[in-house]
């Protein structure tokens, strides 16, 4: 004995909302995903370099802006340097990088107290910087 279906039949056209969902969401992950970069959240104006370092994912992000008492910055919260040795301390847990956006006005007598600081607790430091124009 042969079953039939006594239901009408679906149109084709109701399995596009799927295929049109997941279309959407990868339009919104690679116009986003610029975005994913690691980003201090503070405006500075980073030294140009030719060298390129990769796998600092998930690091602590120091900034150091210009101005007259150059601002220090850890993960977008404004610090002192005494509290940034507290702060990395407790950050240290999460992960023992650090990326240090300094302003290319920035004394590097300053970028190099808060390297100081970083290694001393054991950190492994890099220096944020952008491609060089070509």
């Amino acid at each position: 004995m042969k079953l039939q279906s006594h239901l009408p039949k679906q149109a084709s056209w109701l399995y596009l909302g799927p295929v049109l969902n997941v279309l959407l969401v990868l339009l919104m992950f690679f116009l986003l995903g610029s975005s994913f970069v690691i980003q201090s959240g503070v405006a500075v104006k980073l030294p140009e370099s030719a060298s390129r370092l990769t796998g600092f994912d998930r690091a602590q992000v120091i900034t150091v802006a210009a101005g007259s008492n150059n601002p220090l910055y850890f993960n977008g919260n404004p610090i002192t340097l005494e509290q940034l040795r507290i702060e990395l301390v407790n950050a240290k847990r999460e992960s023992r990088r650090v990326i240090i956006h300094a302003d290319e006005m920035t004394p590097f007598g300053r970028v190099q107290q808060i390297s100081n600081v970083a290694l001393s607790l054991g950190c492994e430091v890099a220096y944020a910087t952008q491609p060089t124009k070509q």
